[in-house]
């Protein structure tokens, strides 16, 4: 079950790389917030778990790496993942300065996310 959020989230996809203990997984992004995001992946995590995200964009010339702690999981059954996004929802506990530049950026335009904020 999803935790309510904490300020408004916008969609914005873009593909990273997360590290879960010794393992390195890919994801991507589907939406952000200053002190979160949702993560669809296949990852196995539990809540309270600490994460490292590596955002990497063409464009950019340096990762910009956050960490952050699993806050809430969606779990899906296999044959329903190509309808329903498995992930983990992440609460952000430090990010480089690189992301912030990279949100404001991203938020031009960007379509909220319906849900409740609180």
């Amino acid at each position: 079950m999803e935790a309510p959020r904490g300020e408004q989230r916008f969609k914005k996809r873009m593909s990273c790389k997360l590290r879960l203990g010794l393992q390195d997984h890919s994801g991507i992004v589907l939406d952000v917030s200053r002190q979160g995001m949702f993560v669809q992946t296949t990852a196995t995590a539990r809540v309270g778990d600490k994460v490292e995200i590596v955002l990497s964009r063409p464009e950019q010339a340096k990762a910009i790496t956050l960490t952050a702690g699993v806050r809430w999981l969606r779990r899906v059954p296999t044959q329903l993942r190509s309808v329903v996004q498995a992930g983990i929802g992440l609460q952000i506990s430090h990010a480089e300065e690189g992301y912030y530049a990279l949100l404001a950026e991203a938020l031009q335009g960007a379509v909220p996310v319906k849900g409740r904020a609180q």
